[in-house]
């Protein structure tokens, strides 16, 4: 009968029926219930995943956030202290208190490496997969692939949204590469602001109108001048008025959450990001990348900034991982911590940390992945990867199976070129996966 019932009805479940008397001989006047029960929950198809990125600009040094060195010498460990987390034998920083509680959930990537310590070309490449420039493609980003491949194209919200603040200037945050206009994200700079100027001044029957001529005219422009500023132009149009009369668009205000739920997130920009972030996720949004720049402490004020940055951080993303476990969505979203590249081993004599790409951390959360664990090692200093070294192909290739994306699969750009989502030699990190 176990069999046959599925998920419709646990062990557990039939005890404490069989407890308040329902079981015995009156239990088969249930089985046809249960029955439907298990048809009904078999013919709801399955939550698609979606992805939070927690974009740290500027590189982030691994030492004093999640891969701490309190056995090296001063100049290396600096002032921050290792503090225990729920997995016995992972430390992370004292700047974390919050998410050390969270730490089942996560896997922490320890042995990150590229050879690209430039913040320009870094960002691309992180986000792309792709060295900038390489057979002169112009390579979507994480969020468009994951818009393509995930995407609802008839979703009336968009599939990809970016936000957070000082990012104006943050153009490999909106760049679809030749994934196309559709799966150009829509930009907010102010998470707390939400979408502005979606009622439209005139009334609802007028406003169709003069939308409808304005489609017409959009459309007969195409047919006489095919080029990709009128198709991006037309795709905009479109997508904004599905998002002006969708009451969806509602996610996106943060005044619609309930006090008890919007306080543990705090009052900071990131972390009103991160509650923006799970509201858009749970209302249908595919990807959604949460920017929070100020992290290039090459010297002690800098580094002060970045410290005073990684409370907001622990706040925000301890709140994110537990709003979405309690909602029921941690399984189906995966949270990436991450920025281009770390910082030196040593702090320099300006009391900060220089660019460092050898060896660096990044952090994956929920989706469905083996959580409670430290994938990879980097040496006494974290100068040098001295265990299970993961590159950038290996980190997007990881990324997309967590997904549920081939990221083997070849798609044809508009000049009919076909390119792999990740690059040809990709290996997944075989112990995400539970």
């Amino acid at each position: 009968m176990a069999n046959y019932l599925g998920n419709a009805i646990s062990r557990r479940e039939l005890l404490r029926l069989s407890a308040a008397g329902v079981a015995g001989a009156s239990m088969s006047g249930w089985l046809g219930v249960l029955a439907n029960h298990a048809v009904r929950a078999a013919e709801t198809p399955a939550r698609k995943k979606a992805c939070i990125l927690l974009w740290m600009d500027g590189g982030p040094s691994h030492h004093d956030t999640f891969d701490p060195k309190p056995d090296a010498p001063a100049d290396v460990r600096g002032e921050l202290k290792a503090i225990n987390t729920s997995v016995p034998g992972i430390q992370i920083t004292e700047k974390f208190p919050r998410f050390a509680g969270h730490m089942q959930h996560a896997a922490i990537l320890r042995s990150m490496t590229s050879d690209e310590p430039d913040h320009g070309r870094a960002r691309v490449f992180v986000h792309t997969g792709y060295k900038p420039g390489v057979g002169g493609v112009r390579y979507p980003s994480l969020g468009s692939t994951v818009s393509a491949e995930l995407g609802d194209p008839k979703f009336p919200l968009p599939n990809f949204v970016v936000t957070g603040t000082a990012m104006e200037k943050a153009t490999f945050l909106t760049d679809a590469g030749y994934r196309g206009p559709s799966h150009v994200p829509l930009a907010l700079n102010s998470p707390s602001q939400g979408l502005e100027n979606l009622r439209p001044l005139v009334p609802a029957d007028d406003f169709d109108d003069r939308a409808g001529v304005l489609d017409q005219l959009e459309q007969g422009f195409a047919r006489t001048s095919r080029s990709a500023a009128a198709t991006a132009h037309a795709t905009t149009f479109r997508r904004a008025l599905e998002l002006m009369r969708s009451d969806k668009a509602k996610a996106f205000d943060l005044a619609l959450e309930p006090a008890a739920s919007r306080a543990p997130y705090g009052a900071s920009p990131f972390g009103q990001g991160c509650l923006l972030a799970r509201r858009l996720v749970e209302a249908g949004v595919s990807f959604v990348e949460l920017y929070l720049g100020s992290w290039d402490s090459h010297a002690k004020e800098s580094a002060d900034k970045a410290s005073n940055l990684m409370t907001q951080v622990d706040e925000g993303m301890a709140a994110l991982v537990a709003d979405l476990k309690e909602r029921g969505l941690l399984d189906t979203t995966l949270v990436i911590w991450m920025g281009e590249f770390g910082r030196t081993p040593r702090i320099n004599g300006k009391g900060g940390r220089d660019h460092w790409s050898k060896a660096w951390t990044s952090m994956l959360v929920g989706g469905g992945i083996k959580g409670g664990q430290a994938i990879g090692k980097s040496d006494r200093t974290g100068a040098e990867v001295a265990e299970r070294p993961i590159a950038i192909k290996d980190f997007m290739a990881s990324v997309c199976q967590v997904l549920g994306i081939d990221h083997a699969r070849k798609v044809e750009t508009p000049g009919g070129r076909p390119i792999r989502i990740v690059d040809e030699g990709a290996q997944p990190i075989r112990e995400l996966i539970g």
